[in-house]
């Protein structure tokens, strides 16, 4: 019974949203692509692959994970989330996790210390997601920064975060120790779907936060089937894909413009195969990449092709 007042007040309090916010960049007064620029999207998804394998060694460290709700202390260690870290162990983004079952980030700041790295992935799902535990998570990891005087960096990967509003008080976007900082939702209309438009401006525009949404990738994943489908190695996962991107890009230290970069060549991607219309926008994110370059060579020879 306890259980089920839980959930049901879960539902309360956050419940079925279907808040979203388009950055500039994903915005234009001619949103889907025209005829012309077919033989550009064909160039641009035969230079550029992604994921990219490729990775920063030194930068394959500890993925810190925050579980959902865990209604039993025994059910440590036996969370999705911890199944979520292990499969980038398992395909080389990680080197091994710590779980913080007790939702206490001290752990976080002594072993960053002992790495030999300095970007770390912090998996937030859900509970997990609580804009006071990323917080707390954060301000270790700045003492951590000055007691080993190491330029130590965070990433937070935030799966459906619970209460995402308070980040309004209690995220400094400034701090250098916080890096991009990914937050995945879940479809529209989904139970416990966060609602991103309570945000504030400057978090929603900021070039640190990156807002990852299941219909640009004609998913329709719940609350409950994100991070399953990511640790089904027999199930086709486009979440996969997105995730293994995000961990790449915190190993490689990917700039903020080349993550979106990469993210709009999967949903380019993706929009393809589903026959879905594409965003204009996404095309101009993918063009921005290096091997963008390789792609408009290709076009151009084939305008010249008699």
């Amino acid at each position: 019974m306890n259980i089920i007042a839980c959930l049901l007040l879960l539902v309360l309090l956050n419940g079925c949203s279907t808040g979203r916010y388009y950055k500039a960049a994903e915005q234009s007064p001619h949103p889907q692509i025209e005829h012309e620029d077919i033989a550009r999207v064909h160039a641009l998804l035969k230079s550029c692959k992604t994921p990219n394998k490729n990775l920063d060694q030194y930068n394959v460290n500890t993925v810190f994970v925050h579980p959902g709700m865990l209604w039993f202390d025994s059910d440590c260690g036996k969370s999705i989330t911890v199944d979520s870290a292990r499969i980038l162990i398992r395909h080389g983004y990680a080197k091994d996790f710590c779980e913080l079952c007790d939702r206490n980030p001290a752990r976080i700041g002594e072993l960053m210390q002992k790495g030999p790295g300095t970007r770390f992935i912090g998996l937030h799902y859900s509970l997990g997601g609580q804009p006071p535990l990323v917080a707390a998570s954060l301000a270790a990891v700045a003492q951590a920064k000055r007691e080993s005087e190491k330029a130590l960096v965070y990433y937070p990967v935030l799966v459906d975060p619970f209460d995402i509003e308070q980040f309004n008080t209690l995220l400094d976007l400034n701090a250098a120790h916080l890096g991009q900082m990914f937050i995945v939702l879940s479809a529209e209309y989904s139970l416990l779907r966060p609602n991103v438009s309570g945000l504030r401006e400057d978090i929603l525009n900021s070039p640190k936060v990156h807002l990852i949404y299941a219909e640009d990738f004609g998913e329709t994943w719940g609350h409950f089937d994100e991070l399953a489908s990511v640790v089904k190695d027999d199930v086709v996962s486009r979440f996969r894909d997105i995730y293994f991107l995000i961990a790449e890009a915190v190993v490689n230290g990917y700039s903020a413009i080349e993550f979106e970069g990469r993210l709009a060549l999967l949903k380019i991607k993706y929009a393809g195969e589903d026959a879905r219309m594409l965003n204009v926008g996404w095309l101009r994110l993918a063009e921005k990449l290096p091997c963008a370059q390789r792609s408009a060579l290709l076009v151009a020879g084939q305008s010249r092709t008699p």
